[in-house]
């Protein structure tokens, strides 16, 4: 029987898309913490034998996929590790199967996938796909959904970020309109010193010129006296 081909909807090459959340980087904190391979940078296929004997309902149920990798080697991918989850994979596959992590979107893509596989491998392939599509379309609406509100959330996040922001600039806007205003007052008291200093540069060299008048005036009566002694 054939496989389903899956290409991940969210890429790393040239056209990165990253995720609401960063799924990226918390699968691969997955990963490491759990010591699995992260496969969610190649192309993945529904193993389409292996989902229809487990059930899209029983994968979905345990949040885990089949998959045939690239070198043609059969894994079970997840997003979320955790004890009772890969107790549950061991339980419908082989306790020898590798476990794999992919991100939380590529994982409910591939549930999608794996349920139409089930379903095209139905001896009743109309009544089968309809009762599988409902399931599917359902939990991509879910998905979607949830993608709005992640982004609707990061919209509000970044709205008030932005009014904070606004706040902090007219705060400083008016901070620089009142040093303008310090600084013009300081000008005009400069100026003010300015004409007061030369005013009284004026007043000082006018006292020196009548000093200096009333010196000669001075001068010139004690010589007038002096020849009047003389005679």
């Amino acid at each position: 029987m054939d496989d389903y081909y899956f290409e991940t909807e969210t890429t790393f090459d040239d056209g990165q898309r990253v995720e609401p959340g960063d799924e990226r980087d918390v699968a691969i904190a997955t990963a490491r913490s759990w010591e699995l391979p992260y496969l969610d940078d190649e192309p993945l296929l529904i193993d389409s034998e292996s989902a229809t004997r487990v059930g899209g309902e029983e994968l979905a149920r345990i949040g885990a996929a089949p998959v045939r990798c690239e070198d043609g080697s059969i894994r079970v991918v997840l997003a979320d590790a955790t004890p009772e989850r890969i107790a549950g994979i061991r339980e419908h596959f082989s306790g020898t199967v590798d476990i794999g992590v992919v991100k939380t979107s590529t994982l409910a893509s591939l549930l999608d996938g794996a349920s139409m596989a089930v379903a095209s491998n139905g001896t009743d392939s109309v009544a089968t796909g309809a009762a599988a599509a409902a399931p599917v379309w359902g939990r991509s609406l879910e998905r979607v959904l949830g993608l709005f509100d992640s982004e609707a959330t990061r919209l509000q996040e970044l709205r008030g970020k932005m009014q904070e922001l606004g706040g902090e600039m007219a705060a400083r806007e008016q901070r620089v309109q009142e040093l303008e205003t310090e600084l013009q007052r300081m000008r005009l008291e400069r100026l003010r010193d300015q004409e007061a200093v030369d005013r009284l540069k004026h007043e000082l060299a006018d006292r020196n010129s009548r000093l200096e008048r009333a010196l000669t005036k001075t001068q010139e009566l004690v010589a007038i006296i002096q020849g009047g002694h003389l005679r």
